[in-house]
């Protein structure tokens, strides 16, 4: 039994913070500064710990606390979240509202103008007051769900003043005065970087762990009302812009409701040169009929609104110094080059640096180091070189640009430039320069799956010098005491990650070939591969006659010249024989567990799976449909035959039914391989 002043002083504190918090986030001037309100919800906090059954759904507490999700759940839309057609100048966006006022046989003013915010579409419901359920976009008819990460939005409600069912769909996006600064969070903590807020704001609500969403400061508006029958509110659009905001739901305040082409055409110009100043990114402005009336007469064509068009912004150009060529080589060890640029403001975002993609555009552009260059945003996301600037000087010291003939230091290999190819690569699997990231691929989950060697540690690991080359992951038993000398490395965890990797040495020879991360073996190819040469020790010997591997290799179904070559270029460097040596000698991919074959009732038929599955994991599935003649993908295509579907599947299963994939319960599966009698349990 919860004490009447105990309760009460609970309920206060729950108004208190979710009041400050539609303050903070709508009214943009809270009540409470940011030391009372952690101080408040610090005391919430503890009643909420000391009297659990206090807790309710909308208490601020409870934006964080689910479980990490193994994959999203697919939510089926009531209505489809479509897509908008676009105009890109005042002409194009004068024939729409006249074909539409033609097809409408009315006036169609007044319309309503928004900034399209770059971010992620989603949709909101709430039920009996409650935020009941978020989803993704997804393909416009099947999308996934994230609620538990959009609880963690503070600027969204978890609880409205109407009783009503309602649908909101709004924009989450990634504010531009905050990216910067994250990127360079993750870049200290050894993280990839967002190459752009669009993404940021994605990444942010697709991560499996709620806790995680709820570091990024994402935030949404929201532009759509529904009730729950997928139906509209009101008979105007700008009315139900207004009905969000009285539902606490923050909207974007600079939309505006035009009468004639005059005040939209000024609407667009204003924009057009002010947009820079906004703290989010916008690359146009969606014009919609405010009529509800007449957007139901037009319906829509195929996937986009007849009655709704989109006005893109021309991207911006401006002009700046291109100091420096340097390159990224990648996990697979091709070379990017990427320009080191004068910083420049680009749609109010900061620009230093921009891809130049290949040797061939580079060239073709001819592009040089302290060039005067011409730079937008390629659809305001990716910072891109358009050509070199009309007001350009060169000296007499400016030099066409060469690529470079060996990877950069400390490698210094001899790099691999094909002339049928526009990619130049360093095969050398020790390259310090593309290490890091090839570590963390090895141990990923479908390479040899080491549970506890993610990026942040193989970072640390190997910037500590632990491990130099993939086969040293093997000797840090004999590092231990080191290893626990490590900041954040206790005995417990170090112990469990030496006995992880130790159980990776049973992986299977597919599984460490895909690991090495040559380019253009996969999991498939490698799957192929492993077909033919059983295991290590016999790719090891067929190395010695490297023309007739190449046949061999070349007249596999499903491979072909080019990844053949790449093989064989990749058994040409004496370091990766040398690893290879190691992993012979560490026992580590000389047999290959999934070759023997209990029968043939698979033949030819390809897999993907999906769900989980109470009594098998994802690994002893594959095993078992390899080992009765079948295939396992990653993707679902035409060439798939068969979905096998657990429980919670994700966007495989619209994906499947999109293109008529036979979809099967895993009694299906287990009945198709136990025809002579097979037992797989």
């Amino acid at each position: 039994m919860i004490p009447i002043e105990i309760h009460k002083k609970i309920k206060d504190l729950r108004e208190e913070l979710n009041q400050a918090n539609h303050e903070y986030y709508l009214k943009e001037n809270s009540s409470l500064t940011d030391f009372e309100y952690d101080k408040k919800f610090k005391e919430l906090l503890t009643l909420e710990n000391e009297y659990p059954d206090s807790i309710v759904e909308e208490s601020p507490t409870q934006r964080i606390g689910s479980n990490p999700a193994i994959e999203f759940n697919t939510v089926e839309h009531n209505i489809p979240m479509l897509s908008l057609s676009n105009v890109f100048d005042l002409n194009e966006l004068k024939d729409w509202i006249s074909k539409t006022s033609k097809t409408a046989a009315k006036d169609i003013f007044p319309l309503v103008c928004e900034l399209k915010i770059d971010g992620l579409a989603v949709s909101v419901k709430f039920q009996n007051n409650l935020l009941n359920q978020a989803s993704t976009r997804g393909n416009g008819t099947i999308g996934e769900d994230i609620t538990n990460n959009v609880k963690t939005i503070r600027s969204i409600p978890l609880k409205i003043n109407d009783s009503k069912n309602i649908e909101a769909r709004g924009e989450i996006y990634f504010p531009i005065s905050k990216f910067n600064q994250y990127n360079e969070s993750r870049e200290f903590e050894g993280l990839n970087s967002y190459s752009n807020p669009r993404n940021a704001s994605s990444g942010s609500v697709r991560q499996l762990d709620p806790n995680e969403t709820s570091k990024r400061p994402i935030n949404i508006f929201f532009y759509n009302l529904f009730d729950d029958q997928g139906k509209e509110m009101v008979n105007s659009h700008y009315k139900s812009l207004e009905i969000l905001e009285n539902l606490g739901l923050r909207i974007e305040k600079n939309s505006k409701q035009v009468h004639n082409f005059e005040d939209l055409e000024n609407y667009i110009l204003f924009w057009s040169k002010n947009r820079a100043k906004l703290d989010y990114g916008t690359d146009g402005i969606v014009i919609k009929i405010d009529d509800i009336n007449i957007q139901k007469n037009l319906g829509t064509t195929g996937r986009n609104p007849k009655w709704a068009t989109s006005y893109k912004f021309p991207p911006e150009i401006v002009e700046t110094k291109l100091n420096k060529i340097n390159f990224n080589v990648g996990r697979t060890g091709v070379l990017t080059p990427w320009a080191e640029l004068e910083p420049v403001i680009i749609n109010g975002v900061k620009i230093s640096r921009a891809t130049l993609h290949n040797r061939d555009e580079i060239e073709r552009k001819d592009i040089r180091e302290n060039d005067l260059v011409e730079l937008q945003r390629a659809g305001e996301v990716i910072p891109q070189i358009i050509k070199v600037s009309n007001k350009n000087l060169r000296n007499n010291e400016s030099k066409k640009f060469e690529f470079p003939d060996f990877c950069p230091d400390p490698c210094n290999s001899k790099l691999l430039a094909d002339q049928n190819e526009v990619s130049v690569r360093c095969i050398n699997s020790s390259c310090p320069n593309k290490f890091e990231r090839l570590l963390q691929y090895f141990s990923s989950k479908k390479c040899m799956d080491i549970e506890g060697l993610g990026s942040k540690i193989c970072s640390i690991l190997y910037k500590e010098g632990f491990i130099n080359t993939l086969d040293e992951i093997y000797s840090l038993e004999q590092k231990r005491k080191q290893l626990m000398e490590l900041e954040g490395f206790g005995e417990l965890s170090v112990n469990k990650l030496l006995v992880n990797i130790e159980d990776s040495k049973n992986r299977s020879f597919n599984n460490l070939l895909t690991a090495f991360g040559i380019e253009g073996v996969g999991e498939e190819i490698a799957d192929l591969i492993s077909e033919k040469i059983k295991s290590l020790d016999i790719l090891y010997e067929k190395k010695k006659n490297l023309h007739n591997l190449e046949n061999l290799l070349i007249n596999i179904e499903g491979i072909g010249p080019i990844v053949s070559n790449k093989i064989i270029e990749w058994l040409k460097q004496e370091g990766n024989i040398f690893l290879i040596e190691n992993f012979i000698n560490l026992g580590i991919g000389t047999q290959n567990i999934n070759v023997i074959n209990q029968s043939n009732s698979l033949n030819n038929k390809t897999f993907v799976i999906t769900g989980r599955f109470e009594d098998y994991n994802r690994s002893t599935l594959e095993n078992m449909i390899k080992s009765n003649g079948g295939k396992v993908i990653n993707r679902v295509s035409s060439k798939t035959d068969y979905l096998l579907q657990g429980e919670n599947p994700g966007t495989k299963l619209s994906e499947a039914i999109n293109n008529s994939i036979a979809i099967i319960s895993l009694s299906d599966f287990l009945h198709m391989i136990s025809k002579k009698g097979r037992n797989f349990s």
